[in-house]
């Protein structure tokens, strides 16, 4: 029996061996060839670099210089004598001999000139009792008068820069004055031109005065800011002219 079970094992062996072609014929496999997968040369990453300091932003064409600090000046030069009251309204008048020089008490631009002395004591025109006469915004905003000159330098004209110390014109009796005297008054801008009853002045000149004269630069924008806080621009003089 055991004989018997091998040559049936022998029989079923040449059986398959004939199915697979002849002897010398390649056994083809039954699996999908193996795919291999070759891998791609991975890119180095650039080594790192120190990033360049940032370069300082440029300065904006725009950007507006540090204001320069104001400067003033005694307004008359030569011998003069004033007081620390005034008539009516607060101004101060500078005694003092004419043709002594008038000088800009501040840096600015000229905003009234008056070249013609129109006065009549008959008439007593508040508009026209400076005579001659010069008003001056100083650069701080200020404006600056001065009246009964002589004579008005021909580069002073509305419009015109003018510098701290620089010849307006020279000390006269024009106008309502019964000598030669520089009639000094400070007010805020308000209208330009026209104002004549705030032109004249508004707060008192005479602690600037006694600083300018010695060499300092007091300043007079908080005065007359505070001034015109409490009074506005009167459309008309707050006293009679």
């Amino acid at each position: 029996m055991r004989s018997g079970t091998l040559a049936m094992i022998g029989t079923a062996l040449a059986a398959a061996l004939a199915g697979c072609g002849s002897p010398g014929a390649a056994v083809k496999s039954e699996l999908p060839p193996p795919t291999f997968v070759v891998p791609s040369p991975t890119t180095a990453a650039p080594p790192p670099t120190t990033p360049p300091a940032s370069a300082p932003a440029p300065a904006s064409s725009k950007q507006s210089a540090s204001a320069t600090p104001a400067t003033y000046a005694f307004p008359v030069v030569g011998h003069n004598s004033y007081a620390h009251t005034h008539h009516d309204y607060p101004a101060t008048d500078i005694i003092t001999d004419c043709g002594n020089k008038v000088v800009a008490a501040t840096s600015g631009t000229i905003l009234v000139v008056n070249r013609t002395d129109t006065w009549k004591a008959s008439v007593n025109a508040g508009a026209t009792r400076g005579g001659l006469s010069v008003a001056l915004l100083g650069d701080d905003g200020v404006r600056y008068y001065g009246s009964h000159l002589s004579v008005i330098n021909a580069n002073v004209t509305v419009g015109a820069r003018v510098t701290t110390g620089q010849t307006l014109g020279k000390v006269g009796d024009t106008g309502d004055a019964g000598a030669c005297h520089l009639h000094f008054g400070i007010s805020p801008l308000c209208a330009k031109v026209g104002d004549w009853w705030v032109q004249r002045g508004t707060v008192y000149p005479w602690p600037y005065l006694d600083a300018w004269r010695k060499g300092g630069n007091m300043s007079a924008v908080a005065a007359v800011a505070a001034w015109k806080s409490a009074h506005g621009c009167p459309k008309k003089p707050l006293v009679d002219p």
